[in-house]
Parts: C-alpha cells; structure tokens; sequence
C-alpha cells in the first residue's frame, strides 16, 4: 500500500483451513487497522486510501483516523469522509490539521464475519 504499485496491498483477508478441532474460516472480523510510521513529526490534514473492492474485498463500514501525539493515538477532529465510485480509486478523508509522527486508520468491516467483508488498501497517503 506504501509501494505505488496497485497489484500490492494490505489486506486483513484469510482463509483458515478445518483442523480435527476447529472448522474452516474465512469471514472478516469486525474492526482492523493499519498504522504508518513516518519517523518524524508532521503535519496531517487528510489522507486518502484506495480500497480494492471484489469478490473478497468491500469498502469499510466506516474508517476513523488518528494521528499519535507521542505518547497515543488521539483521533482526528472535523473528520469528512468522500468515499471512492470504483475500486481502486481513493477514499479521501478530510479532518482538521494535526502534529504527528504516526498515522493509525481504524476500519470496520460492512460485512462482518463474511468472506466478502475483508479490507484491503492499494495505495496510502498522507
């Protein structure tokens, strides 16, 4: 997602093969993240991520910012969401300019427990 190449991401997607104790699973879970350390203090004020949408992958419910302030992650104020029309393209997230040295988004699946409610981002940036 940090690379510029689209064919790479993140991703909370897994399949869990059946054991003699546990069956298969492959529903997403309710609530992830993914954070980025950018090693210095900065100034955010948006960020925008391209969410693959597929058979496996849907955009989030919802997505939540927040930015560390050295000593824990405090969420963004002013926070404006325009979702992406097409996979791929970015959502961008607009919020009130903030210090930090890292960026945390959280992400709540749309379609929990399901195969098709997994995440996964293209491309990141803030």
């Amino acid at each position: 997602m940090l690379d510029g190449d689209p064919a790479t991401g993140w991703s909370n997607a897994f399949v869990k093969a059946a054991t003699a104790l546990l069956p298969a699973f492959s529903g997403a879970r309710a609530e992830d993240w993914v954070s980025v350390d950018f090693g210095r203090t900065r100034t955010f004020g948006r960020v925008a991520a391209s969410f693959t949408v597929d058979a496996g992958h849907s955009l989030p419910a919802r997505a939540e910012v927040a930015v560390w302030d050295g000593h824990a992650y405090v969420p963004v104020t002013g926070a404006e969401t325009e979702w992406a029309a097409a996979s791929g393209s970015p959502t961008v997230i607009a919020f009130d300019t903030v210090r930090g040295s890292r960026l945390r988004l959280t992400l709540t699946s749309a379609h929990p427990g399901r195969p098709e409610g997994a995440v996964r981002i293209s491309r990141l940036e803030a």
